[in-house]
C-alpha cells in the first residue's frame, strides 16, 4: 500500500480530531466531525476492520468482546445477546442473520451507500480483522477519504502554518508475539480476529521515518497502544523524534496529557522504566535469536537491526546530561484517549501554533448522594 498523498489544508486555521476505539461505528465521525468542525480525522485504532466473513475468523472469547463494548448494537439487545444462556453459535447465528451491521459498518463504506465527510487517518487497533487489512493495504479495499497510516505508509498534512508528519503502529503491542505474523500473509500480524505489532514493522517504521525526516515538520506518532504502558513504543518515540504521540487502549472516562518530566521523579526514574523494557524484550530474544537469524533475508536482518536499535535505545544518564534526550524528556507530549463514545482530543492548529482541547464524557458520582456508606455515620478520626 502506498503512503497517502500529502495533504494540504489551505487556511491559517485548522481543528484536527482525534478519536479512538470506534469499534465499527464508522457514522459517529462525520456526527464528530460536524460537531467540532473539524478539518480532519486522526483515529487510533479498533476502527470496526470487519466483514461479513469476518463472523468465521473471530474467536468466540474476542466475539463476545465485539458484543459487550459496540455501541452500534442497543443496550437491550446486547443484554438479550450476552446472556450466559445464549451458546456461541446462536450468537453467530444471530448476528449473521441481523439486519443491522453488528460487528462494523465497513461494508456501508466499501459499498459507497455511506461516505466520510472528512480526511480520516487511522491506524489498526488490537481487535480486527487482519485479512481485511490485507485487502487494503494490497488496494483490493479502499474508502474514499480512509487513510491507513502504518510502518510504510506515512503523510504530511499541511495545516494552519504546521507540517503534520503522521507516524502509526497499529495492533497490540505483546512481546512474545513480535515475531510471530499469525494468519498474516505478509509483514501484519493478527489472527482469531485481533491484531498485534512485529518487531519488523517497528524496523520498517524506523526506516520509512528515517527516509523522509524533516526538521520543519512537527512529528505524531499515532499507536493503539500507549508509549506510558509500553516502553518499547517510549522508546520509539524518541528513534522517530517524535513531538506528540497519541494512543487509546486504556479505555478511560477521561483523555491524559502528560510529558515524563510531570510524572518520572527525574531522568533516572524514566531511564529506569525504560531499562524494564528492554530487559522484557532480551529476555525474550535470547530464548528465540538463533532460530530468527537463521530464517531471515537479507533485508529483513536490516529491519531486525532498525527494531533492536530501538529496544537499545535509552534516555541518558543524570551523570552525563544529553541535551536532545532532555528536550525530549520534557517537551515530548502524550496524549491517551477515551473511547470515541466517551470523547475526543482536539489539536487547534492557527498560525503555527497547536492548541488542545479535551472532551469527555466522564464518570457519573451522583450515586454518591443515593447510596449512604457505612462509614458515613462514623466520621474518621485524625
Amino acid at each position: 500500500m502506498n503512503s497517502p498523498a500529502p495533504q494540504t489544508i489551505n487556511t491559517p486555521a485548522g481543528k484536527v480530531l482525534c478519536v479512538a476505539d470506534l469499534r465499527g461505528n464508522i457514522s459517529q465521525l462525520n456526527e464528530l466531525a460536524d460537531q467540532t468542525e473539524a478539518k480532519l480525522i486522526i483515529h487510533c485504532g479498533d476502527f470496526g476492520f470487519y466483514e461479513p466473513d469476518s463472523l468465521d475468523r473471530i474467536s468466540d472469547r474476542t466475539l463476545k468482546h465485539l458484543v459487550q463494548y459496540s455501541t452500534l448494537i442497543p443496550p437491550a439487545h446486547r443484554t438479550r445477546l450476552l446472556q450466559s444462556t445464549v451458546s456461541s453459535e446462536s450468537l453467530r447465528s444471530q448476528i449473521k442473520s441481523s439486519t443491522t451491521h453488528i460487528l462494523s459498518e465497513l461494508p456501508l463504506y466499501l459499498t459507497g451507500e455511506k461516505t466520510l465527510k472528512v480526511p480520516v487517518y487511522t491506524v489498526w487497533g488490537a481487535c480486527e480483522d487482519v485479512s481485511v487489512l490485507e485487502k487494503f493495504r494490497s488496494n483490493e479495499y479502499s474508502i474514499n477519504n480512509l487513510h491507513i497510516i502504518d510502518e510504510s505508509a506515512t503523510t504530511v498534512i499541511d495545516i494552519g502554518g504546521v507540517k503534520l508528519r503522521l507516524f502509526g503502529l497499529g495492533g497490540a503491542i505483546a512481546h512474545h508475539k513480535l515475531f510471530d505474523i499469525g494468519e498474516g500473509s505478509s509483514t501484519i500480524a493478527g489472527g482469531s480476529g485481533t491484531m498485534w505489532t512485529t518487531a519488523l514493522q517497528i524496523g520498517q517504521l524506523v526506516d520509512t521515518a528515517q527516509k523522509v525526516f524533516d526538521t520543519t515538520e512537527t512529528r505524531i506518532l499515532i499507536s493503539h497502544a500507549s508509549p506510558g504502558r509500553e516502553g518499547i513504543l517510549a522508546q520509539l518515540a524518541l528513534v522517530l523524534k517524535a513531538d506528540f504521540t497519541i494512543s487509546a487502549g486504556l479505555h478511560f472516562r477521561y483523555g491524559i496529557s502528560y510529558n515524563e518530566f510531570g510524572v518520572q521523579g527525574d531522568q533516572e526514574v524514566y531511564r529506569n522504566k525504560l531499562l524494564n523494557s528492554q530487559k522484557s524484550f532480551m529476555d525474550m530474544w535470547e530464548g528465540i535469536k538463533s532460530e530468527v537469524e537463521r530464517n531471515i533475508s537479507d533485508e529483513q536482518r536490516i529491519l531486525l537491526d532498525n527494531c533492536l536499535s530501538v529496544v537499545n535505545r535509552l534516555p541518558a544518564t543524570n551523570t552525563v546530561p544529553n541535551d536532545k534526550d532532555e528536550a525530549a524528556f520534557k517537551n515530548l507530549w502524550n496524549f491517551n484517549l477515551p473511547d470515541a463514545a466517551s470523547g475526543w482530543l482536539i489539536l487547534d492548529i492557527n498560525q503555527g501554533k497547536i492548541a488542545t482541547e479535551t472532551k469527555s464524557q466522564g464518570f457519573n458520582f451522583s450515586y454518591r448522594r443515593n447510596n449512604v456508606s457505612l462509614r458515613s455515620s462514623s466520621p474518621a478520626i485524625a
